[in-house]
């Protein structure tokens, strides 16, 4: 086997990232761009190595009992969804596995019992926020071709492109007016001869168009980010927009001169309304509650299954009126926030200043007056307040804080997970429950494995969360006790 060849395949499962998984009589693996598991087909070799090779699926033999037409034109050419093709169960089995084969394999944590993924209610339209590109370099459909390659392109980014962006007219992502507003700017800035922003060349007008829309509020943000400000064009597009969308509650312009492809603006002119958004959470219970989202504000980007994941994180805290708990990476609180009502005092932990600014406003805006927030590195953190961390002191600089230690944490880092200083340190605690909710079963078994290494906790339950279908993405949430407790 070698690259080019065109070998016969059989998909028999899925790898992390969704690709095919196919292997030879002898057991080799090849991942197959395409491939379900079931299908019969032939794939193309692109890359060989000493125990692996990657292919892409070029002829369809015989499809899987469980692929689906897609919905979207523009499925396996736009990166936004990698698996519309396959039934919505087996996505949920396959995030399943996906977990499972973490904790065994990279944990090492043997037999567990993984439940099936709680699934969405709408597995299209469920994104609150959308970021759609503009760019010079306009990726053309193989319908396409013979035309003239056209200088103007907003949508979506071509999966190992940098600057090619994909036109779309149509996105079930988010919702049916977000795909209006982009086709309306679309329209808008080419009638209107505006430039687009070129990396090569840092210059033109045109960058993101961002659209935010509430699930429980309606609230509906469109954040245009362009390279500076023209007060003349953005009061004609403002005028033109709000008269076509009078759903929208508020409209920026935001400016950014920056080389890097990041949508986030320097500066911001809100053309109308407040230049913010409110989104509720609602857990189980029917207790709401309350955010401000600012334009460059995290928030969960699938509102309904958020309030599904917090729901999953208070009942594996399993919180009580005399729990004190501490939020590592808290970002703007709302996890904090959601659990403020169950427990005597929350203490969140962040290192982005404007995230916590965003706590402390939301946290006011819902009366948790039982909630702290600080800005600092979590290892820096952790090593300062050590005594307290290990459960040998309590927080007694605080005057706001009973002398009473932490009992209980709960984790949410980034995809990248926990540094090993900070998983060591932790292996060392005695917490009554640790809750880690984490968007990478990988490097949360990793993580898991170092805290768990002294014997101090073990792993009670776990639970994963589809926050994003149609994509190989799982949220997972792991709840750990103390080894003392039986």
């Amino acid at each position: 086997m070698k690259k080019g060849d065109e070998i016969p395949v059989e998909g028999v499962e899925i790898s992390t990232e969704g690709k095919g998984i196919a292997k030879t009589e002898e057991g080799f693996v090849i991942f197959v761009e395409g491939l379900l598991p079931g299908d019969k087909g032939i794939a193309k070799i692109h890359k060989k190595k000493s125990n692996y090779a990657e292919a892409k699926l070029i002829k369809l033999e015989q499809s899987s009992p469980f692929r689906v037409e897609p919905r979207c034109p523009y499925f396996g050419t736009c990166g936004g969804c990698k698996r519309q093709d396959l039934q919505y169960e087996k996505q949920l089995e396959f995030k399943r596995d996906v977990v499972m084969n973490a904790f065994k394999r990279i944990g090492k944590f043997g037999e567990l019992d993984v439940p099936l993924a709680i699934g969405s209610e709408n597995i299209f339209f469920y994104r609150n926020k959308m970021e759609f590109s503009f760019s010079d370099d306009k990726w053309m459909m193989t319908a396409d071709a013979d035309k003239e390659k056209e200088k103007f392109a907003v949508g979506l980014h071509i999966p190992k492109f940098h600057s090619k962006i994909l036109d779309i007219e149509v996105c079930y992502l988010q919702s049916e007016i977000s795909y209006k507003i982009l086709n309306f700017s679309r329209d808008f800035f080419k009638s209107r001869n505006a430039s687009v922003y070129s990396t090569n060349t840092h210059s033109g007008f045109l960058r993101f168009l961002i659209v935010r829309q509430a699930a429980n509020t309606k609230d509906l943000m469109i954040n245009l980010i362009t390279y500076d400000y023209n007060e003349t064009l953005m009061k004609e597009y403002s005028n033109e927009l709000l008269e076509k969308f009078p759903e929208i509650t508020t409209l920026l312009n935001s400016t950014s001169e920056k080389k890097a492809q990041i949508a986030v603006g320097d500066s911001e002119h809100v053309l109308s309304g407040s230049g913010y958004m409110h989104e509720k959470l609602i857990d189980k219970a029917g207790k709401e509650f309350t955010f401000k989202i600012s334009p460059q504000s995290f928030f969960q980007t699938n509102t309904l299954q958020a309030q599904l994941l917090y729901d999953v994180t208070a009942e594996f805290g399993d919180f009580k009126k005399d729990d004190r708990v501490l939020d590592l990476y808290c970002g703007t609180g709302s996890i904090s926030i959601f659990i403020s009502d169950k427990v005597e005092f929350v203490k969140g932990v962040e290192l982005v200043e404007d995230s916590i600014s965003n706590a402390i406003e939301n946290a006011k805006l819902n009366n948790a007056s039982n909630t702290e927030f600080v800005v600092a590195d979590i290892k820096d953190y952790i090593d300062q307040n050590r005594n307290n961390i290990a459960g040998n002191s309590s927080d007694s600089a605080n005057p706001n804080v009973p002398e009473k230690l932490f009992n209980k944490i709960i984790l949410d880092p980034p995809r990248a997970g926990l540094h090993p200083d900070i998983c060591e340190r932790l292996s060392e605690t005695n917490f009554d429950v640790i809750v880690y909710v984490s968007c990478n079963p990988v490097t949360q078994a990793r993580d898991l494995e170092i805290i768990c290494s002294k014997g101090n906790y073990r792993i009670e339950k776990l639970q994963p969360v589809d926050m994003f279908p149609h994509t190989y993405h799982i949220e997972n949430v792991v709840k750990l006790i103390s080894a003392n407790l039986k």
